[in-house]
C-alpha cells in the first residue's frame, strides 16, 4: 500500500511544472553611487600611475647593485598597483563598464609586463605591452577628467 501512495507521489511530481528560471537581473546602481565609484577608481589610478611613473623614472646608474635595486623597484610598482587596481576595482561595482575595462586592461598590462621583466625581456619585446600600457592610461585619463 504505501509503495502505491510512494509511486503516485513519484508520478504527480513528475508531471508537475518546473519553476521559471529566469536569468539574474543585473544590478542597477544611483548615479551617485556611479560617480562615487568612479571617482575611488579614478584616486586609485592616479595613485598608481603616479607610483609607476616616479619609479620607472629613477636612475639606474652604473652600479649593478643599483640597477638591480630600481628594476625591482618597478616590477614591484607594476605588481603593486596592478593588485591594488583590480582590489579598488571589485570593491566598486558600480564603475562605469567604459572606466573598467580601461582598468582591467591596464591591469592585465601591469601583470604582463611585471612577468615579463622578470624573465629578462625588455625592449623590443614588451614594447607592444608597452604601447598597450600607454594607450589605456590615455584612455583612463580622458574618462577620469
Amino acid at each position: 500500500m504505501i509503495a502505491f501512495v510512494a509511486i503516485g507521489i513519484a508520478i504527480g511530481a513528475w508531471f508537475r511544472p518546473l519553476p521559471k528560471s529566469e536569468p539574474p537581473r543585473a544590478p542597477t546602481y544611483s548615479s551617485q553611487e556611479v560617480a562615487d565609484a568612479k571617482s575611488k577608481v579614478c584616486a586609485a589610478f592616479d595613485n598608481v600611475h603616479q607610483a609607476v611613473r616616479n619609479n620607472f623614472a629613477r636612475d639606474q646608474g652604473t652600479d649593478p647593485n643599483q640597477q638591480l635595486v630600481v628594476a625591482l623597484a618597478g616590477q614591484q610598482a607594476l605588481t603593486a598597483g596592478s593588485l591594488f587596481l583590480q582590489t579598488t576595482l571589485s570593491r566598486q561595482p558600480a564603475t562605469p563598464s567604459d572606466l573598467a575595462a580601461q582598468v582591467q586592461k591596464l591591469i592585465d598590462v601591469f601583470q604582463g609586463l611585471a612577468i615579463d621583466y622578470l624573465n629578462g625581456r625588455g625592449s623590443p619585446e614588451v614594447d607592444s605591452s608597452l604601447r598597450e600600457g600607454d594607450a589605456a592610461t590615455l584612455a583612463i585619463q580622458g574618462i577620469c577628467k
